[in-house]
């Protein structure tokens, strides 16, 4: 008999369960949560924070509602579940805005929202980690591209909430972050939500609000931008306004060499099939100028050069030149009689053609930097050669054609 009634009992749960998943699919279900204070709970009223909870269908809003937590800091909403939808609980207190996440699967359990009590001092904050990457270069048109990774932790009980109606200087409550004079192309992303990038003297800004860091899970910060260059160096010294506990200098070795009188220089490793050389330095105190700087740019080649001026500044500048000195040699000389040179019969198009698949195998490495140069260096006369030819041909026929 008892084994009948478990068998029943078994029975009817099983039945049960699709019911039950249905009714928090589609049903209407309660959710109840409560706000807490991180530090000084005794002191907390939680009656003065407001709970909103925004329901989310993909980037899609669904619907909004708000509601007070009682004096224990306890709240409840009822909502209509659904899968695929996304529950969004946010909290604003004293100017920062604290959040929790749950999917239709995790409704069951309840909301659990910390605040902390808000302070403008960045004294708070403490850069764990700073590395800089040159991620490489371009010479074509001139500049390089940097990433940089700050990992930042807040020790204390109290969320840093930057003075939002501060201006210029005054901006001391913000997170800032210097960056080299010329930057540009900025795109910066973290995993703080909320707030907005904001420009000013020497590098940015961030207005989030930067709440104390859950052990084990650091506040993130990755910003990458251009520097444009003409010379082969670059200086990257800023000054360290938070310090850093560690610092890290990453730069390719065939981009160019990094230099630091504050850092260590490890030399070169390899990381999937690239060299990278890496300076290192600790305890960067708060205030601290770091010298940064890489030599060794590369430059646009000859070739590039030629390529994008052969049809302007080469013609209009290096060929009359060449020509005004040559003509009167040239002209003593008859055409036919002339003797042959490496590629001298080749068309100007023949030529820049020529340049090309010989740029295409050099970037491929399939010649060396002597080969190339001296190759280079055969087109380029011939380059000349052949609109001396062109221009003393025309100046012919105009001759001949007055006579």
């Amino acid at each position: 008999m008892r084994a009948t009634a478990s068998v029943v009992v078994l029975l009817a749960a099983l039945l049960l369960l699709p019911t039950q998943a249905l009714a928090q699919q589609v049903g209407e279900i309660e959710i109840a949560g409560s706000v807490e204070h991180g530090a000084d709970a005794a002191s907390f009223d939680p009656t003065q924070a407001r709970v909103t909870l925004n329901v989310l269908e993909g980037i899609t809003l669904v619907s909004q509602d708000s509601t007070q937590p009682d004096e224990s800091g306890m709240f409840s909403f009822s909502i209509t579940a659904a899968e695929g939808r996304t529950y969004f609980f946010s909290v604003e207190y004293q100017g920062a805005s604290y959040s929790a996440v749950r999917g239709a699967s995790e409704l069951g359990a309840p909301v659990v929202i910390t605040v902390f009590d808000a302070t403008n001092d960045t004294s708070v904050l403490a850069v764990q980690s700073h590395t800089v990457i040159v991620t490489g270069a371009v010479p074509e048109d001139g500049f390089v591209e940097i990433l940089e990774r700050v990992i930042v932790r807040n020790d204390s009980n109290l969320t840093l909430t930057p003075d939002l109606n501060a201006e210029g200087p005054a901006m001391l409550s913000f997170l800032r972050f210097a960056l080299p004079p010329g930057a540009y192309n900025l795109d910066v992303r973290s995993n703080i939500t909320g707030g907005q990038v904001l420009e000013v003297d020497r590098g940015f800004a961030i207005n989030s609000p930067v709440p104390p860091t859950v052990p084990g899970l650091p506040h993130q910060f990755e910003f990458v931008y251009r520097l444009d260059y003409d010379e082969p160096t670059i200086d990257l010294s800023r000054t360290m306004r938070f310090g850093a506990e560690s610092v890290r200098f990453v730069v390719p070795v065939d981009v160019a060499t990094p230099s630091s009188a504050r850092l260590t220089d490890l030399g070169a490793t390899d990381l999937n099939g690239r060299l990278l050389r890496l300076l290192e330095g600790q305890d960067i105190a708060p205030a601290e100028v770091l010298p940064l700087g890489v030599s060794g740019l590369p430059g646009e080649s000859a070739l590039d050069a030629a390529l994008e001026s052969a049809g302007e500044w080469y013609v209009r500048y290096i060929v009359p030149a060449v020509v005004g000195l040559a003509a009167a040699a040239l002209l003593l000389l008859s055409f036919r009689r002339r003797r042959a040179v490496a590629m001298g019969g080749a068309t100007k198009e023949q030529l820049l053609a020529e340049a090309r698949t010989l740029r295409d195998a050099y970037d491929r490495h399939n010649i060396s930097t002597a080969a190339y140069e001296g190759r280079w260096r055969v087109i380029r006369d011939a380059l000349v050669r052949a609109d001396v030819r062109a221009r003393l041909a025309e100046a012919g026929e105009e001759g001949h054609t007055r006579d």
